[in-house]
């Protein structure tokens, strides 16, 4: 349960494939991709009041919003968690089995994690590394 009572919900950044998150849907995850509430490419100062609204929890490939204070001040002011994927030059199979590998993980940060908070989820799976907001 999070912090809205219920199973943590997911959503996936345009940065990653619908392909993926109808993948997790199919084993019964509570997943969504941004495409599917706003149109292709919207800034994320724009998305991210109403991924907090709704109380979803961010997957992200943007390993570079540690260095733009406008979206982290974003990430503060509308209660999002969030969870980037590191590493450079990942392959689609590289990049599921990265979120497979760390699901258990981001699932249980995000069920017992009050928000804000952002987490750098590694490609080999282990630790989820926390980002200073």
């Amino acid at each position: 349960m999070n912090q809205l009572g219920a199973a943590p919900a997911f959503c996936f950044d345009n940065n990653l494939s619908p392909q993926l998150v109808a993948g997790m849907r199919a084993f019964g995850e509570s997943a969504i991709h941004l495409s599917e509430i706003f149109p292709k490419d919207p800034k994320d100062v724009a998305w991210l009041p109403e991924i907090g609204k709704r109380g979803l929890f961010l997957i992200t490939r943007d390993d570079h919003i540690r260095h733009r204070p406008a979206e982290l001040q974003a990430y503060k002011s509308h209660s999002v968690g969030g969870f980037v994927l590191g590493g450079k030059n990942r392959s689609h199979c590289d990049l599921i089995r990265q979120v497979v590998r760390n699901w258990h993980l981001m699932k249980e940060v995000a069920h017992k994690t009050r928000r804000p908070f952002l987490f750098r989820v590694p490609p080999s799976g282990g630790r989820l590394d926390p980002i200073s907001l």
